[in-house]
């Protein structure tokens, strides 16, 4: 008998353990039934011979179960679901991105807009329920440092986890990253995730940005607490009331605040002006938009790049900003009631980004309508309503172009790959130089620098445009003993990545040993050598490439003398603290000397 008291009372136990875990409906009823088991089997006080056998143990056990029974009797089982339902209360969702705490996202905590995903220890779900699907693509996070230290960024255990340095990440033919972060959903009336609340409520805000559970990029934060705390708290106070169906509307505040301050930066700049109505407004990471860059041409169009997945996915609500930004915060185009808004995207950029889309069509039609673009009081025609190498305008080199047109009086000028005639119609216009030939392999290229010559009412006795392959020409030249005094060699971008590197720089050397044999032997000349090759750029903080030119100078024959470096033109905006990252262009101005004699 004595073996049967403490079976049921450890039995009993146990159920009233379970029973607590589920709803106060289903405990009442449970304790309940279990009473009236306890005073059949183990105790009652009639009973004398269940008294004699009860241990000491079992006593307790018996006396611990019949307190909590009496805690919630069955009569008072409506009042107490009452009270209970009444302490419930339903929380907004929000979507968190916990961080490490290492020297890794230091670059975070001071501005960089890009978190990689192996910086995340964890991502979470804030609400009122105990069920929550992950961040999805586009969808708007909060970033913060996790409270825990996890040591160095560049120890053993973050290279495992993929976050080092020099970590190869695996990437999917759409660019996909697959690293698995763990995520967690915090119910707020659940006391079993203390814990994980309790780590939430003390990590350190850095800011909000937008998730991409298919990029390399797993967060792109466009808005900092630091950098931005007025934005930050509204935004943070938008989605504390509506959680996630504020989405939108926080989103929106973050984006037109950044388009304002990219057009009051723009005017500081004095575009646009009298002579330059074609520029960039919005560059990217440079203007906190990272993915996005917009460029006006001609006063008339703003014409948006797309590469980013959240930048197609909030496609209509970017539009929306901007189309409001242009027409009623912008003094140079408040008065037209704004510019006309043309969408393009680069397929391969958003592939990288996990973004696939069906096809490349971005929805606009197609037209060949010209807008006249002007830089420097030279005139351009662009089409960007259209398709093909001639829809829009390389704005990035508008600087050097007017540099190097005002070392050109009297000078015999070269310009290789010259897409629309820039460098040759700065030449001509604004340098005086007494001839100009420009080169590209693109009919396209080569019929819209005709056209861009006679636009500005120049004949073919001063400038002249040749289709030609650049190395062919160059060779053809030579063997003819041709001469030129200047020459710019600006080919389109021959290094995509870190991995074309090796190839590139054997074309870079090859391509400028070869410019550098056509500078005039007896006086020497300049040579301008560009390269739109971030990888190219930022390798060995630009060492690389300038030592690739000295390279090519030795096997020429010729000695060189760095005057300049420079980058693109200042609307295209870096973000210092990402950079040298954002910069991509390098035009390097050098002095050929003569060639020696032998």
């Amino acid at each position: 008998m004595k073996f049967l008291a403490v079976s049921l009372m450890r039995l009993l136990v146990f159920a009233f353990q379970q029973q607590q875990r589920r709803g106060v409906h289903a405990l009442v009823s449970s304790l309940v039934t279990s009473e009236s088991l306890i005073n059949r089997y183990v105790y009652h006080p009639n009973r004398p011979h269940h008294r004699q056998h009860l241990t000491t143990k079992s006593a307790t056990t018996r006396s611990t179960c019949t307190r909590c029974f009496s805690v919630v009797p069955a009569a008072a089982s409506a009042t107490a679901s009452e009270s209970s339902s009444s302490k419930i209360r339903s929380a907004p969702q929000q979507e968190v991105v916990l961080v490490r705490r290492n020297r890794q996202s230091m670059a975070f905590r001071n501005g960089s807009p890009l978190v990689f995903s192996g910086a995340i220890e964890s991502t979470y779900t804030v609400g009122s329920s105990d069920e929550a699907l992950p961040p999805q693509m586009g969808s708007l996070v909060l970033v913060s440092v996790s409270p825990k230290n996890n040591g160095g960024g560049n120890d053993r255990n973050d290279r495992k986890r993929g976050g080092g340095r020099g970590s190869k990440r695996k990437v999917n033919e759409g660019g996909s990253n697959k690293k698995s972060i763990p995520h967690q959903a915090i119910n707020v009336n659940n006391d079993d995730k203390v814990h994980e609340a309790q780590v939430v409520k003390n990590s350190q805000d850095i800011g909000y940005g937008v998730y991409n559970p298919e990029s390399m990029y797993r967060v792109r934060i466009l808005c900092h607490s630091s950098s931005h705390n007025a934005v930050f708290r509204e935004v943070k106070q938008i989605l504390k009331e509506k959680g996630s169906s504020g989405e939108g509307e926080a989103l929106g505040l973050i984006v037109r605040s950044k388009l304002r301050d990219a057009v009051k930066s723009r005017l500081f700049l004095n575009l646009p002006s009298e002579s330059t109505d074609s520029y960039r407004l919005v560059n990217g990471e440079g203007d906190g938009l990272s993915g996005l860059a917009v460029d006006v041409l001609g006063g008339k169009v703003a014409v948006v790049m797309s590469s980013a997945a959240w930048v197609e996915l909030h496609k209509d609500l970017i539009i929306e900003c901007l189309s409001d930004i242009l027409k009623h915060d912008h003094p140079s185009y408040e008065s037209n009631g704004g510019l006309e808004i043309i969408w393009r995207n680069t397929p391969s950029r958003l592939k990288m980004d996990g973004y696939l889309k069906a096809d490349d069509d971005d929805g606009d039609t197609e037209s060949n309508e010209c807008v006249i673009a002007k830089e420097s009081n030279v005139l351009y025609q662009t089409f960007p309503f259209s398709s093909g190498q001639k829809t829009g305008f390389y704005c990035d080199q508008r600087d050097n172009r007017l540099e190097v047109a005002n070392l050109c009086n009297g000078k015999r000028v070269l310009d290789l790959c010259c897409y629309n005639g820039g460098f040759a119609l700065n030449a001509i216009l604004h340098g005086g130089a007494t001839s100009c030939i420009g080169v590209d392999s693109s009919q396209d290229a080569i019929d819209a620098a005709i056209s861009n010559a006679e636009l500005n009412g120049l004949d073919e006795g001063k400038i002249h445009f040749v289709r030609d392959d650049i190395a062919h020409y160059m060779k053809q030249a030579h063997d003819e003993d041709t001469e030129y005094d200047v020459i710019v060699l600006d080919p389109p971008k021959l290094a995509p990545s870190t991995s074309g590197l090796d190839r590139a720089s054997r074309k870079y050397f090859a391509l400028n040993r070869d410019a550098m044999k056509l500078i005039n032997k007896e006086a020497g000349g300049l040579l301008l050598t560009c390269t739109c090759s971030g990888a190219m750029t930022q390798k060995e903080g630009g060492n690389f490439f300038l030592q690739t030119i000295k390279s090519a100078a030795l096997a020429a024959g010729r000695q060189v003398t760095m005057l300049k470096k420079s980058g693109a033109a200042p609307c295209h905006t870096q973000c210092p603290a990402s950079y040298p990252a954002g910069a991509y262009l390098t035009a390097a101005l050098f002095y050929v000397s003569p060639e020696s004699k032998r």
